[in-house]
């Protein structure tokens, strides 16, 4: 069998489990231009030709189990210092840190921001508290969802 018919019979086997062959994709060039038109709207995203570049360098590597040790320690990283400006801003504003966790994961997997939460302050008291925990918050929140808006976060947001 040649080389040829090999790779006919792959690329037959890829269509058929509805992979769609690009003959126009010819070299890295082009490759990497395909990658990109798809990735930046699966991710909501607009990418600098720089932060393009770093992407690639940080996911195309020869040793790919080092390239998913890279990942896995940069979302570990990001994570944790994820949680530990939650806690911060939850400490701040006298907060039981896990609830106040659970409060923005809450917002973030509805994207939808609603303060309205049961309380025993005066709504004076209460409204003053809440701008105050906002003013730290809304910056946090508005740079998490990734170029996607938090409906009723921009009452927060200066």
């Amino acid at each position: 069998m040649s080389e040829q018919k090999i790779d006919r019979g792959f690329i037959d086997k890829l269509i058929e489990l509805e992979y769609i062959y690009h003959p126009d994709i010819t070299d890295r060039t082009s490759l990497e231009y395909n990658f990109r038109s798809k990735f930046e709207p699966l991710n909501r995203v607009r990418l600098t030709d720089g932060e393009f570049a770093s992407l690639l360098d940080d996911t195309v590597a020869p040793d790919v189990l080092t390239a998913a040790h890279t990942r896995d320690g940069y979302s570990c990283f990001e994570q944790h210092k994820d949680a530990a400006a939650l806690a911060n801003i939850a400490n701040k504003h006298l907060l039981a840190p896990a609830a106040f966790q659970d409060f923005v994961d809450g917002i973030l997997q509805c994207m939808i921001f609603d303060c309205d939460q049961p309380s025993d302050l005066s709504w004076k008291a209460r409204t003053k508290a809440e701008l105050a925990l906002m003013e730290d918050c809304a910056p946090y929140l508005a740079k998490r969802p990734q170029g996607r808006d938090i409906s009723g976060l921009s009452a927060y947001e200066q």
